[in-house]
């Protein structure tokens, strides 16, 4: 059987629909959560809930007839989880961003006015201290998964959000694992219909302090006087006290163009909200925001991403029209032309098409059955 580790997250319904598609019956489906009533996850017969703590874990039930263990996000518990894998269990890490970035020895994510507040975060003065350790391996169990190198040696695959990532990623953790290509999908996004763009900027995905957006505030602030929507429902471990940061100071300079989006928005309504603009700005260093960014070339948005970033190059690479924030600012606000818009839709639908999908599920479905003959 294969099992698929989660927490409650966006990714769940999709994941299910793509190897259910393809595998009906061979897969298992846990989530790890306190509440019973899920926030993400709707297929709610299709998973099994489990306490997200590991000393309330089942671990006989987690490896009950596994003979492939996908970890969509590596977690602390997910870690825990890896540490008592049997010897016959093979195991794919799908890595989201923040399980590998965020464990680099090297952390170079933040543009210049972004890094100085990253600095003085409380949380970031205890990251790497002794007591966090403590703390760690006290609360999960295992200790950061940079403390704990040796269990990323179990791991047998990986998964990499884009395909340039795995070089970087297998070389920081010192990986023995092969790469293999797959992706997600977009939840249907291209079954919505299409509707004409108004001239509001999006700024981000997140509270996060990889947007970098006090940089982005920094470059646009004198170019525009259209409303600035920024979402913020969610973060990292700190993020109420960064996006207060990021409210006070979107606010100082934008006034009442700035536009604060703080609870958490199912995805036809924030694709209603993203209507309202023609221009996105994902100015994150790290690879990030990816479904967000493909959903905003397929709306046909004018897309600013970081030039330093991995996602540039590779959708550069790929053909499609994006540009440089620094260099190609004082396009803010101005449409795409009709023609471009269609060159980007084509090549989101060719990278993330259903056909392409199932047939990407359809290859981990074979190496499964690989092991079991």
């Amino acid at each position: 059987m294969i099992v698929h580790l989660f927490e409650d997250q966006k990714f769940v319904d999709i994941t299910i629909e793509n190897f259910e598609n393809v595998s009906n019956g061979l897969n298992k489906y846990i989530v790890f959560s306190n509440n019973k009533k899920l926030t993400y996850a709707s297929s709610k017969e299709d998973v099994i809930i489990l306490p997200n703590s590991s000393y309330k874990l089942d671990l006989d039930l987690v490896y009950k007839d596994c003979q492939l263990l996908i970890i969509h996000f590596l977690s602390p518990l997910k870690l825990y989880i890896l540490k008592h894998k049997p010897n016959h269990v093979k195991v794919i890490w799908s890595v989201w961003g923040s399980d590998a970035y965020d464990h680099f020895k090297v952390q170079n994510n933040f543009e210049p006015l972004t890094g100085v507040i990253q600095k003085n975060t409380l949380f970031q003065k205890l990251k790497d201290s002794y007591f966090f350790t403590f703390y760690h391996l006290i609360k999960y169990r295992v200790k950061p998964l940079r403390k704990e190198l040796e269990l990323a040696q179990l791991i047998n695959y990986v998964i990499t959000v884009l395909p340039n990532e795995f070089k970087v990623i297998k070389n920081e953790f010192n990986l023995v694992a092969e790469y293999i290509d797959y992706n997600y999908g977009i939840n249907n996004f291209d079954k919505f219909s299409n509707k004409s763009l108004g001239n509001s900027i999006l700024v981000g995905n997140s509270a996060t302090s990889t947007n970098n957006h006090l940089d982005v505030f920094e470059i646009i602030k004198s170019t525009t006087n259209m409303d600035i929507i920024v979402p913020l429902s969610y973060g990292a471990y700190d993020y109420e006290d960064y996006k207060a940061h990021i409210i006070s100071e979107g606010r100082r300079i934008f006034n009442k163009n700035f536009i604060p989006i703080e609870n958490f928005m199912h995805l036809h309504d924030y694709r209603e909200l993203t209507f309202s603009c023609n221009t996105v700005i994902m100015y994150h260093i790290r690879q990030q925001a990816l479904a967000n960014i493909f959903m905003s070339l397929f709306q046909g948005m004018r897309l600013f991403l970081n030039c330093k970033s991995i996602t540039y190059s590779f959708l550069k690479d790929q053909g499609m029209i994006v540009f440089d924030l620094k260099k190609d600012y004082k396009l803010i606000g101005i449409e795409l032309n009709e023609d471009d818009k269609q060159i980007n839709k084509k090549l989101v639908l060719n990278l993330t098409s259903r056909k392409v999908i199932n047939e990407k599920t359809k290859a981990i479905v074979d190496l499964y059955k690989s092991f079991i003959n």
